[in-house]
């Protein structure tokens, strides 16, 4: 009876590594294909890093020749088509993989920042609330959750995504960021300054966290470290209109009315160049 039992256990060992063989052996094909599908996606991502648009749109097209499915080459082309001026393409495209990759966290994140930049608001914070849902251990999504809500006017509900962004991952920059951005509009301005001043202690040189501090300092009264702030982000980022924008005003509040006048200018003629949507405001980050 136990030779019996060691012989169907035997038999039965050999059957499983039989079927895990074939399963391999068919899996093959798809594995080389996504690899290479990605390997495609990665040397568009170097062309479009490098300015080459049309070089870097037609290996994105290659890549979803090898691998159709790929979820990063169908992303990368949901980029191309906004860049071209087609959203509701890159919409379109964007939904489909959201709905079909139900464990992706990233793809319902870029749903929601997308449909935020076409305008959808109610759409954006759905889909942000989604990436919550697929990845509730992530505090980049609570970060982009919380954004949604600030700007939604939803500053309660800001303020509790951002504050889970930083139990989470205290040491991402981007959610001490929001949480300065949910304690000030919340009327916490003391906590707001902590939180931007730890943001730029994580990363010196960010933009949105120097004119965060900038603007809010210029509120306080403190017009020297407002000024001090907006150069520094001027300096990092001399193409950005906003910070142009808002130094101009941190140097009016401190009556240095000519270089004001030339931060405006330069603040105007970027926008000019490159509309990016309504101007900014120097009150809130």
């Amino acid at each position: 009876m136990k030779r019996r039992a060691l012989h169907l256990a035997l038999i039965a060992s050999a059957l499983g590594a039989m079927c895990v063989w074939v399963v391999m052996l068919s899996m093959g094909p798809r594995i080389r294909a996504r690899n290479a599908s990605n390997r495609l996606v990665e040397r568009a991502q170097e062309l479009g890093g490098k300015g080459d648009r049309r070089g870097s749109r037609q290996l994105v097209d290659q890549a979803l020749e090898v691998d159709r499915s790929n979820p990063r080459a169908r992303r990368e082309l949901a980029m191309h088509l906004i860049a071209e001026g087609r959203s509701k393409a890159a919409l379109e495209e964007m939904r489909r993989l959201a709905e079909e990759q139900r464990t992706d966290s990233g793809a319902a994140r870029e749903l929601a920042a997308l449909l935020w930049m076409t305008g959808d608001r109610e759409g954006s914070i759905r889909w942000s609330r989604e990436a919550v849902k697929r990845e509730p251990q992530s505090g980049l999504a609570y970060v982009n959750l919380a954004h949604c809500l600030i700007e939604a006017g939803e500053v309660g509900g800001g303020l509790r995504a951002a504050e889970e962004a930083v139990a989470l991952s205290p040491r991402l920059q981007s959610a001490q960021v929001v949480l300065g951005r949910a304690l000030w509009r919340s009327g916490d301005r003391a906590g707001a300054q902590a939180a931007f001043h730890e943001a730029l202690r994580l990363r010196p040189s960010d933009v949105t966290a120097l004119l965060g501090a900038a603007a809010l300092s210029s509120e306080l009264g403190f017009g020297e470290s407002a000024v001090g702030y907006a150069r520094r982000a001027v300096t990092v980022d001399p193409q950005n209109a906003r910070a142009w924008l808002i130094l101009a005003r941190t140097l009016s509040a401190t009556g240095r009315t000519a270089e004001a006048e030339e931060a405006l200018a330069r603040a105007r003629s970027l926008e000019a160049a490159h509309p990016v949507g309504p101007p900014a405001t120097v009150n809130r980050p």
